[in-house]
């Protein structure tokens, strides 16, 4: 058993939001309960300088960080599909993991209004910027092409979490407060739209807080993110020779190289270390904080998890997800540790070791094995096998696995899928949403033998459970939104 670094006695780990004396922020409210005067998320003068304006651009990701963002998609996903086990009595927690969500008890399920918060400040940021006299070109397309990217990426999950979801465009109250649900592919449109304009409009290189001066912090999305996303959001979409092209470009800029080691302890240059040759875009950790990040803070156990009412440190690795890993899988080994507390051992995710503030570690959103991921199974839903199993056999390499040579599109896409799930697992709900977007979902779910009996849900598996309830709350607020189907 390796090391862990040890949070501070007496530190605060409660999730908190950097406020900015220029920004004000809305925390907990819904977009819709937003009423006219507050929806003036930024001053005038805020937009007077690149300083000041930049700022405005920049806390979105901060408050990301700072809300954890990353670690209760994670956990969310994670108890929903078959990556968790849950051991807290939190009646939430027991609900996502018997996947018994329920709008009926006017709980709110997701994050539906971070996601939002996050959306309408970009908004303010395009709607501030466009035109703006004071600022140069160049930095106004900058701040520009980052929020039209932030508003990509919040509505892909809440699109993914959702389904059918609000297009919010405007800050405008009214228009917000009575706004519809729009069809899923028309919020993938939409999403292709922004990121397509932010491709055009982000510097090639990362970026400092000058806008324009080039730095070794990959924190803040350029031109390749923007590409990174476009490469996912079209796979998802099914349009495969899309996301085969921007995959493509990704993989292609030398700016990115798979990292050989899988964990610090191996050396330097290892994935989930801040800026590794790996990351196209991380979330900064927000100093001062006492952890470098929440996935680790609350995914590490110190000793048995919690039980109790308490969600912190309450989960451990599923049979399902430690039975996926194959004999000698260096990400078995490095990416995932246990606690033996009496008896038996349980096992945590282990990507993120630091729960110190020690500023080794970034919260990764984006990183290069994913995108020869896309790749691969891009290449292989367009018949070409060949290309696919080598991207493929790269991470199975980087793993200490033993090629494939798969031909059959069949097994190669099953072995594709299956990589993805010990690659990126406990990473933004990457299997709980390719469960779906695969039609997967409802054989792991519902068959014979399946994770939702194992979980010790009631009943049947039912096809409806796969998005989560829209929020009782803004239903009623705005009599417009409708409710997904079986709640």
């Amino acid at each position: 058993m390796r090391t862990k670094y040890i949070f501070k006695p007496g530190s605060n780990k409660t999730l908190y939001l950097l406020l900015f004396p220029f920004v004000i922020l809305f925390g907990c409210k819904k977009f819709v309960e937003i009423p006219p005067p507050v929806t003036q998320l930024v001053t005038a003068s805020v937009f007077n300088n690149s300083t000041t304006a930049t700022s405005a651009q920049t806390s979105i990701y901060t408050q990301m960080a700072s809300n954890a963002e990353s670690y209760w998609l994670a956990l969310y996903s994670g108890l929903l599909a078959d990556e968790l086990t849950n051991y807290s009595t939190a009646t939430n927690m027991e609900d996502y993991y018997t996947n018994a969500m329920n709008a009926a008890v006017g709980d709110i399920f997701g994050r539906w209004p971070n996601y939002y918060n996050y959306i309408y400040q970009a908004n303010a940021v395009i709607s501030a910027l466009q035109g703006n006299g004071n600022i140069s070109p160049a930095i106004e397309q900058q701040l520009i092409g980052e929020a039209e990217f932030v508003r990509a990426f919040w509505l892909f999950y809440l699109t993914n979490c959702y389904g059918n979801a609000p297009i919010v465009t405007t800050t405008n109250y009214t228009v917000n407060a009575s706004i519809s649900r729009s069809p899923q592919a028309e919020v993938y449109q939409q999403i292709v739209s922004d990121l397509t304009d932010a491709q055009q409009k982000l510097n090639s290189n990362y970026v400092d807080n000058s806008d324009t001066a080039t730095t070794t912090e990959r924190t803040r999305p350029d031109k390749a993110v923007a590409e990174a996303f476009l490469a996912r959001v079209y796979l998802y979409m099914g349009k495969y020779d899309s996301a085969e092209i921007f995959a493509t470009e990704v993989i292609n800029n030398n700016s990115y190289q798979l990292c050989t080691n899988l964990s610090p302890v191996m050396g330097s240059n290892s994935v989930f270390l801040k800026n590794s040759t790996e990351v196209i875009w991380q979330l900064a950790t927000p100093l001062p904080a006492g952890t470098d990040t929440y996935d680790a803070l609350y995914f590490i156990l110190l000793g048995a998890p919690t039980t109790g009412p308490s969600i912190d440190n309450c989960t451990t690795i599923s049979p399902q997800l430690l039975g996926a890993f194959e004999a000698g899988d260096l990400r078995r080994k490095y990416w995932i540790d246990s606690v033996n507390a009496t008896a038996p051992n349980y096992y945590y995710p282990f990507k993120y070791e630091s729960i110190t503030n020690s500023v080794s570690e970034y919260v990764m959103v984006f990183r290069l094995a994913e995108q020869y991921l896309i790749r691969a199974e891009s290449e292989a839903r367009l018949g070409d096998s060949t290309d696919a199993i080598t991207d493929l056999n790269l991470i199975r390499k980087r793993a200490g696995l033993t090629n494939y040579s798969l031909t059959n599109q069949g097994p190669l896409l099953a072995a594709i899928l299956h990589e993805k799930q010990v690659e990126l697992f406990t990473e933004w709900g990457h299997r709980w949403f390719d469960l779906i977007r695969t039609g997967a979902i409802d054989t792991v779910m519902g068959a014979p033998g399946n994770v939702y009996s194992a979980k010790g849900g009631i009943g049947t598996w039912n096809p409806d459970w796969e998005l989560y309830p829209i929020p009782p709350s803004d239903r009623s607020l705005d009599p417009n939104l409708t409710q997904n189907q079986g709640y």
